[in-house]
């Protein structure tokens, strides 16, 4: 589940200098130490150590609070600097980083409330301990503080929406798998439903036929079984290492050459067309099914092919010129017209002379 803009923690997982880069402009602390340092006892340089130290380990944890969470960092980081200021007026450059937690770590009213309370912050710590430079105090502070408040809204937006992104990517890969999964499952129904409703009807044939004494007969059914089982592994084979790998137009030219083996004329009229890879792959099982059907029924000697595309719809016609007496259809025509389906395409279906199948559907865009 995405994180909300106002829950999330400002460290990087994997990007530690971008946790503790930015605590080089806090160098600006020692500022007036390194300009007094002559006149300082060892306590009060000890003391500015001291102040410092406990700040950068504040720091580190408001960095993994997320959203509201880091509030009580926060307090005790401005509590820090606003005593820290009877020491030293340089943790003018520290209320900047709290700032950029108020900007990153809240909702937008809670945001602005946070703001105004460190500013408040500022102004009694220049009151209390600098009234003679308070200015001096007040201006880099509330200035640097706003900057790094408006930079802080900026980032958690930001962050927000990679998160965004990040996660919309995330469940269109998901859907992806999931689609993929469907296709390979409805690819291997329209490859191995017939085929093996086949087998188990000519095995129960075997069977009640040795039955009757018909041996004969039942020797037959059995042949056919063990036929039907080799060319339904010879098609599988196809499917899994074929036609990914050799693409639709190689996988055309093994059609037409199993069709001329069969004895078909075959004209093939087959243009380039711009297809996604769902839909070469649903185009590969088209043509495959057409054509096992065209071997298996037809009793003609002819076979048209054709793919083309006009004005971004692509054409598919397959055609041959044997007689239909009864046209029924089974899982090979109804695989087609699924394959159609998920084309979003129209398929249509005549046996006026022969069978043709003519499918039209958009074109991929590029």
């Amino acid at each position: 589940m995405l994180n909300k803009p106002h829950n999330m923690a400002l460290a990087h997982p994997n990007k530690k200098f971008w946790n503790w880069g930015p605590l080089f402009f806090s160098s600006f602390f020692f500022f007036p130490l390194l300009t007094n340092w002559q006149s300082l006892s060892v306590g009060d340089i000890t003391a500015q150590l001291a102040i410092y130290s406990f700040f950068v380990f504040l720091y580190g944890i408001a960095l993994y609070k997320k959203g509201e969470s880091v509030t009580p960092s926060l307090a005790a980081m401005a509590l820090l600097c606003c005593l820290g200021t009877y020491v030293t007026y340089g943790t003018h450059s520290l209320f900047g980083f709290i700032g950029f937690f108020c900007g990153f770590n809240y909702r937008r009213k809670q945001s602005f409330m946070m703001m105004a309370a460190l500013l408040a912050v500022i102004f009694i710590s220049a009151f209390l301990f600098v009234p003679v430079k308070s200015m001096y105090f007040v201006s880099p502070a509330a200035i640097v503080s706003l900057g790094l408040f408006i930079f802080g809204m900026m980032e958690q937006r930001e962050r927000f929406h990679r998160e965004q992104q990040a996660q919309s990517q995330q469940q269109i890969e998901q859907l992806g798998a999931i689609a993929e999964r469907e296709r390979i499952a409805r690819d291997l129904h329209d490859l191995l439903g017939h085929s093996l409703s086949s087998i188990a009807l000519k095995a129960e044939l075997a069977s009640k036929l040795t039955k009757a004494g018909a041996n004969e007969q039942a020797s037959q059914e059995s042949a056919q079984v063990a036929q039907l089982a080799r060319s339904l592994l010879s098609e599988v084979r196809q499917a899994v290492s074929g036609l990914k790998q050799v693409g639709l137009y190689a996988q055309l030219d093994v059609l037409v050459k199993r069709l001329q083996d069969a004895g078909f004329i075959v004209e093939q009229s087959i243009e380039k067309v711009s297809l996604s890879a769902e839909q070469e792959s649903n185009l590969c099982f088209i043509f495959k099914e057409a054509v096992t059907n065209i071997i298996r029924h037809s009793k003609g000697k002819y076979v048209k092919l054709q793919l083309s595309t006009q004005r971004g719809s692509v054409n598919l016609d397959i055609q041959d010129d044997g007689v239909v007496k009864k046209y029924q259809s089974g899982n090979g025509v109804e695989g087609i017209k699924d394959r159609a389906l998920a084309l979003q395409g129209k398929c249509h279906i005549s046996t006026d002379s022969g069978m043709a199948i003519n499918i039209q559907f958009k074109e991929l865009v590029t």
